[in-house]
Order: C-alpha cells, then sequence, then structure tokens
C-alpha cells in the first residue's frame, strides 16, 4: 500500500515539473494539513483548469475526465453528438463531453451552490456548453433540494428518505426550492432536433428523470449512462423502465469506480 501512494506522489510531481499541475494544488493534495489553497482561484491539476472552490472533488474529476466511468466502447460521446448531462454537479462530464468532439452539451445542475461553480468552469473551459439551474424530474413542479454540509458536495438530493440508500451516511444541512421539469419538454420547448447521449446522475432521482424523458428516448433511441448504485433495486427497475419505453435496447452494468448502466 506504501509503494501505491509513493507511485503517486511521484506522477503528481512529475506533472508538476511539467507544468501540468499547479505546485499549491499537489501540496493540498498530498500535505493536507500544513497546505490549504485559498477559495476562487484558478489552478491546474493533471491539464485541467479548474476553481480551487472544486478541489475537494479531484478524486471525482479523475473518475469522470480520466478514467471516463461514463462511457464503454459501446456507449461513449462521439464526435458532433449532443449531450445531456443530467446532475452536470462542477462541470466534470460536461468537460469530458467536449473533449470527446461533443457538439454541444446541456448540462443541469439544480443545487445553486455546484450551479455557480458550474457556470464559472464552462467559462473558464470556453466549452460549448448551455447551463441551467434546473432539475430534471418526471413532471414539472418544485422540488425541495436536500443540500450536504458542504454544499458543493456531489450528494445533493431530492429523497426525502434516505434510509437504505448510499446517501444515508451522509450529513445534510439544509434543503431549498428549485424548479423543475421533463427532459422531454424541455428539448420541445428549445427545439432541440436531436439528443444522442444523455448522462444522468442524480443522487436517486435517476428512474424520475427517465419518466420525464419517454419521449425523447422513443423519437431518438440515444445512448445512455445512467447511474445505477443510488437505490437498492435500481439495477432492476431502471433496466425494466428503459425497456418498457424501448424494447430494443441493449445494455451492461459496469463498474469503473460507481456502478453505472450503459444503454446503446
Amino acid at each position: 500500500m506504501r509503494q501505491i501512494y509513493v507511485r503517486r506522489y511521484i506522477k503528481e510531481f512529475a506533472d508538476v515539473m511539467r507544468g501540468k499541475t499547479s505546485l499549491e494544488a499537489y501540496l493540498a493534495r498530498n500535505y493536507p494539513s500544513l497546505f490549504k489553497i485559498d477559495r476562487g482561484k484558478v489552478i491546474r491539476w493533471k491539464g485541467i483548469p479548474l476553481l480551487s472552490d472544486a478541489f475537494h472533488e479531484i478524486e471525482l474529476l479523475e473518475l469522470i475526465i480520466l478514467n471516463e466511468i461514463y462511457s464503454i466502447p459501446e456507449c461513449r460521446v462521439e464526435k458532433e453528438d449532443v449531450v445531456f448531462d443530467v446532475g452536470a454537479h462542477l462541470g466534470f462530464f460536461t468537460f469530458s463531453a467536449i473533449m470527446s468532439g461533443a457538439a454541444r452539451v446541456y448540462a443541469f445542475e439544480p443545487n445553486p451552490f455546484a450551479f455557480d461553480i458550474l457556470k464559472k468552469h464552462t467559462e473558464l473551459w470556453k466549452v460549448n456548453a448551455d447551463v441551467f439551474n434546473l432539475a430534471l424530474y418526471s413532471e414539472e413542479t418544485s422540488l425541495e433540494l436536500f443540500i450536504p454540509s458542504n454544499p458543493v458536495e456531489s450528494i445533493s438530493t431530492v429523497l426525502k428518505d434516505r434510509k437504505r440508500t448510499v446517501l444515508e451516511k451522509h450529513r445534510y444541512g439544509k434543503s431549498v426550492l428549485v424548479n423543475a421539469t421533463t427532459l422531454d419538454r424541455f428539448v420541445e420547448r428549445n427545439n432541440v432536433e436531436r439528443v444522442d447521449f444523455i448522462k444522468i446522475d442524480a443522487e436517486g432521482a435517476e428512474r424520475e428523470i427517465i419518466k420525464g424523458a419517454k419521449e425523447t428516448i422513443k423519437k431518438f433511441k440515444p445512448r445512455m449512462a445512467i447511474a445505477a448504485y443510488h437505490l437498492p433495486d435500481d439495477k432492476k427497475v431502471i433496466p425494466e423502465l428503459v425497456l418498457s419505453i424501448r424494447d430494443d435496447y441493449k445494455y451492461r452494468l459496469v463498474n469503473k469506480g460507481e456502478e453505472d448502466l450503459f444503454f446503446f
């Protein structure tokens, strides 16, 4: 185990020497008791610029951008795709999709604290993304969104009862009311001519979002990467729901750091 950490330190310091990683980010990652990063600064991590406010999610950045957890050979973002990033959080998948050649990304993040960083990140990265401080759901409504103690952590949720879910161990400090629409109505109102890829990671709201995307799925048969680990029966219910809309999908359950269902 110690050898693993030593190798990581060496690789990360090599990135510092090559100018791919900020020295202060390296020090804060590996010696957190001695070094901190001020908020609001632009830093670099493995060649990716980001706000220091997102530094606590470095491991998530690596999973999404470097390990491509929402991509498998049969189901990935292709060149010129129109992509929906549902549960965009700080924008890491939006960035990954653009780097993979997506023509346009529609990114949705209902947590206002995370959305602020998402918006700043898309401006920093100069990517072709439209960002919305909006929830997607099974109907147009207002939802109570529960915000974690660290308000930009990636676990804000609309689930009131979190017992027996992966979220029950987390602490939530407050809640906010957020506006919600359906993916179908968004597509219709904004004259979106095609949808090629949908990624959904919404802390337990995945099946409600799918219900609100029924017509889009019927019409376009987009490739989809959907988180399947928040609720105990996700791995059973989500495929049943998708196949009830279109029975010509194939799907795979893959674990590249988290369990996700891929539909193609």
